[in-house]
């Protein structure tokens, strides 16, 4: 089930607020102006949502998509990616997620319909969202909707001419962070053990095609100015 797009936009207004728990946001604009280019590139692979992004000064290293069509990056994801390639390759993955609307989805099955209808109204749907208990209900996708992403996400990468294996770089350190958080309680910690990669899914990740050339995604001096995207 989806939601009307006046829900969508409320309730990925709620989810973003509880995510960023007040954290400054990142929005210099030649960091700005880079993010855009990648979005610009993987673009290139094909049509995209309409999916606006946002970078949140988060000291943790994660992306998550929001009801609304929107994406929320952690600064630190950024700072501590190797490549522009693997930033482009999360935004791939969490642009997968978006243009399936797994979170609105998860949210009527995994929370209900009335979880919407209270939000909307103004009743008491706001504080279940900012509880742990429906964080993670939200965030927490099936191995059908995470594959469904990372499909989109090889896909796009690779009609773009973007070389996959950042997106496996990006897995492979995600999961030396969980393991090295184990029983962190901030509640983006918590999220983090619910959006997992796993190896399976980073096996799955496909290769560049034999014959076909990657190209970059960033010049080095506006890769450098996403990595200030923060001041």
């Amino acid at each position: 089930a989806l939601m009307p797009e006046s829900w969508r936009h409320h309730i990925g207004q709620q989810v973003e607020a509880t995510l960023v728990d007040g954290a400054k946001p990142c929005a210099e604009s030649a960091g700005t102006a880079a993010l855009g280019r990648i979005f610009g590139r993987l673009a290139e692979g094909g049509d995209l949502p309409a999916t606006s992004i946002a970078v949140y000064a988060i000291p943790m290293t994660n992306a998550f998509a929001v009801p609304g069509e929107r994406v929320i990056i952690t600064h630190r994801l950024i700072t501590e990616a190797e490549t522009p390639e693997e930033v482009a390759g999360v935004l791939a993955h969490e642009l997968g997620q978006a243009r399936h609307r797994h979170s609105e989805s998860q949210i009527v099955r995994a929370l209900g319909l009335q979880l919407a209808i209270a939000i909307l109204t103004g009743g008491g749907g706001n504080d279940l969202v900012s509880s742990m208990a429906g964080l993670s209900a939200i965030l927490t996708y099936s191995r059908e909707a995470e594959t469904e992403a990372d499909e989109f996400a090889g896909r796009q990468l690779i009609a773009a001419g973007i070389d996959p294996q950042g997106l496996k770089d990006f897995f492979k350190r995600l999961l030396d962070e969980e393991k090295r958080l184990g029983g962190s309680d901030s509640t983006l910690g918590k999220a983090l053990s619910t959006h997992p990669a796993t190896a399976e899914r980073i096996a799955h990740i496909p290769a560049m095609p034999e014959g076909v050339t990657s190209r970059t995604v960033l010049d080095e001096a506006s890769w450098n100015d996403l990595k200030n995207i923060c001041g």
